[in-house]
């Protein structure tokens, strides 16, 4: 028995050519490079005759908004606006929550490898449905976050992920966050889902919120992740987010190395921090029992919040006042490459050197990747944390973003173009202080153009693959874009098995499948998985930006303010 297996297989491997080994084919993924030596923004900009401690300011933000965005929950006219648009759009708020949860679910597994059934999928939705909404603004229904916390697609614990069995598998491919909502964030509750029917179950505690916001919309999180507000705590928040006093700022953190003594965790990057008399203070729960306020037919029950000072520190070699920052922010060539660097790299490089910085991870909005909370970020939340500090709270989708850089400045586009075309308008457009889109999304920041001979000077490897694969020589110059992303894609010859019969096997009565070996040209995914500063090329997955039929949008959240070099 044991020899008839042994020739069985035998036969099947010669009949099917190398089906065994190809078998896996086509791969789902291939690995892009990260070139270590091209990270280094401030050399980049020299290269270019930028000087990178310039202060003069060059640009002006084209619409500050970003008190506005941040305080709009507790703006009756601004929610009031959004509940109706939902209302309009889909018949009414349960219609609208409904919405968010299919619109997500797709083949969709849980963390732990478990395919979402229909009955549990039925199940998130009868939860929704059976919440009461508010329909319009009410001031009881302000809080405001006493953690950070995620907004999610769904009510669950669990994230919720693509099938990874598929193209671009990689585990931070979560669909069940939205984005992260940090620490101090105002927030309008618009329902409470109920908790199971336990009497050691605390609704403040253990039940889901649906809230909303202006850059996600609305979406659920956990009830003890927020607090409710006052009068008094409102007004309590910095009076100069009002323009009244300049010695109470609104501040945020432009590095991720900043603690709060309080909890002794690090503060993610854009984390809102209130200054108050030069005191720091943060939102938290109060001592109280949960408060519950019934507004109308809607019953919401969340402890109430106060603000309370803390103790902030970063490394010993860093300053404070460099990392927590009064915003906004100037645009000078200084400021916009030192906050190009903190949004790209783990570490702030004035006391880190390049060569031993970390890139930050890629995640769907800024899912949870790692021990200890570590975090990425996808392409839209690169750059809205990259513009943030500078006055503009950006949408949370990338195509919203490039609408919003369309309106204040457009630049050029290019139609269906050759790649020799989107080549070269990379070169003409896509400086520093510029953003450029692929399509109608894919938002990413230009940081201008070098030589081969100066990629050289950066990174051999980057040389070496321009020379070879990337269709660059010594006349062209190297486009550089900076985004954080799963990976570029592109056309590829591949291996596949082709079915092409079967054989019986008379001994054994079984009947194996047989395969042709054959190439197929396939669109392949080249995976990165970080933020980065990417090379453009003319051929590979790095020409992925600029191939024939693509279509270019240029644009800027800034306006030029002097002539430079830039602008």
């Amino acid at each position: 028995m044991a020899m008839i297996s042994i020739k069985r297989w035998i036969i099947f491997f010669f009949l099917s050519g190398v089906s065994a080994f190809a078998a896996a084919y086509p791969e789902a993924d291939k690995q892009g490079a990260v070139y270590q030596g091209l990270q280094d923004v401030h050399t980049i900009a020299e290269m270019q005759g930028i000087n990178p401690q310039d202060t003069a300011v060059r640009w002006a933000i084209g619409d500050n908004n970003l008190v506005e965005w941040l305080l709009a929950p507790w703006d009756e006219r601004k929610v009031n606006e959004a509940l109706s648009a939902y209302q309009k759009q889909y018949g009414s708020i349960i219609h609208t929550a409904v919405k968010v949860v299919n619109g997500a679910i797709s083949n969709n597994f849980d963390a732990s490898g478990h395919r979402i059934t229909e009955h549990e999928h039925r199940q998130l939705i009868n939860l929704v449905e059976q919440t009461e909404y508010l329909q319009k603004f009410h001031p009881e229904a302000r809080a405001i976050t006493v953690v950070d916390t995620d907004a999610q697609f769904f009510p669950s614990d669990v994230f919720f992920t693509n099938n990874l069995a598929e193209a671009s598998n990689v585990a931070a491919n979560q669909k069940s966050s939205s984005t992260l909502i940090l620490r101090n964030t105002p927030v309008f509750v618009l329902g409470q889902l109920t908790t199971i029917d336990s009497a050691g179950l605390e609704p403040a505690e253990d039940s889901w919120v649906a809230l909303w916001r202006p850059e996600f919309g609305l979406k659920f999180t956990r009830a003890r992740h927020i607090a409710f507000v006052d009068e008094s705590l409102v007004g309590d928040i910095p009076a100069s987010l009002r323009g009244e006093d300049p010695d109470n700022q609104l501040r945020l953190t432009v590095t991720s190395r900043v603690r709060s003594q309080d909890r002794h965790q690090q503060l993610p990057l854009g984390t809102p921090v209130y200054s108050l008399n030069g005191h720091y203070f943060f939102a938290e729960r109060s001592h109280q029992t949960p408060a519950s306020r019934q507004i109308g037919s809607t019953e919401i029950k969340l402890y109430p919040a106060q603000l309370s000072p803390v103790e902030l520190s970063v490394d010993p070699a860093g300053k404070l006042d460099n990392q927590v920052k009064k915003v906004p922010l100037s645009l000078s060539y200084r400021n916009f490459l030192n906050q190009l660097s903190n949004t790209l790299l783990k570490y702030p490089t004035d006391y880190v050197a390049p060569e031993h910085n970390e890139n930050r991870y890629f995640a769907l909005g800024e899912g949870t990747i790692g021990p200890d909370g570590e975090r990425g970020m996808d392409a839209s939340t690169f750059v809205l944390k990259l513009i943030q500090p500078f006055g503009k709270w950006l949408p949370r989708y990338s195509v919203h973003q490039v609408e919003e850089g369309i309106k204040n400045r457009l630049i050029k586009t290019t139609h269906n173009a050759s790649l020799e075309e989107n080549y070269q308008a990379m070169l003409n457009n896509c400086q520093v202080g510029h953003f450029v889109s692929v399509g109608r999304g894919n938002n990413m920041t230009c940081l201008g153009s070098i030589t081969l001979d100066q990629l050289g000077q950066l990174s051999d490897e980057a040389y070496a693959d321009a020379v070879t694969t990337g269709g660059m020589t010594d006349q062209d110059r190297i486009p550089l874009l900076a985004l954080s992303t799963v990976g570029l894609t592109t056309a590829e010859d591949v291996v596949i098995n082709k079915p092409a019969g079967s054989m019986e096997f008379r001994s054994t009565g079984e009947t194996l499948p047989l395969y042709v070996v054959s190439k197929e040209s396939k669109m392949v995914w080249y995976i990165t998985g970080k933020a980065a500063l990417y090379p453009v090329f003319k051929s590979g997955y790095l020409s992925s930006f600029i191939r024939n039929g693509k279509s270019l949008t240029f644009y800027s959240y800034f306006k030029p303010v002097s002539t430079s070099p830039g602008d």
